[in-house]
């Protein structure tokens, strides 16, 4: 995959105000991380990011029954993991009072475009 189309496709999320952070993650592997985050609790943000690769467990589990989404309702804070692959994934860190429904259709979008570019590579 294409890293710097890549950033560029999360830093377009990033204009939405309630996307306080994202990145595509890969099984195994770091993730792909814009340069900018807006979310105040880093020490959360760094946990979801060493702690990824444990939902490639569940993604694989549910893959065949067509799992879209899974929501994490963390307090303040929602993470929505987007499945692209089996080991393929793009994460979104929210505010939970954020209108989940206009985002919903921007993290579809670029889900997508991610999909198009692993399957261009």
């Amino acid at each position: 995959m294409d890293r710097t189309k890549i950033v560029q496709l999360l830093d377009k999320l990033l204009v939405f105000e309630d996307i306080l952070a994202c990145m595509v993650v890969k099984k195994g592997l770091d993730g792909i991380v814009p340069s900018k985050v807006r979310i105040k609790n880093i020490d959360l943000w760094r946990l979801v990011h060493q702690t990824t690769d444990d939902v490639f467990d569940l993604i694989d589990k549910f893959y065949s029954y067509g799992v879209g989404r899974i929501n994490l309702e963390l307090g303040e804070y929602n993470i929505i993991i987007a499945p692209i692959s089996r080991t393929v994934s793009l994460l979104v860190l929210t505010p939970s009072l954020a209108n989940v429904g206009l985002l919903d259709v921007e993290i579809e979008n670029t889900k997508l475009q991610i999909l198009g570019l692993a399957e261009a590579a």
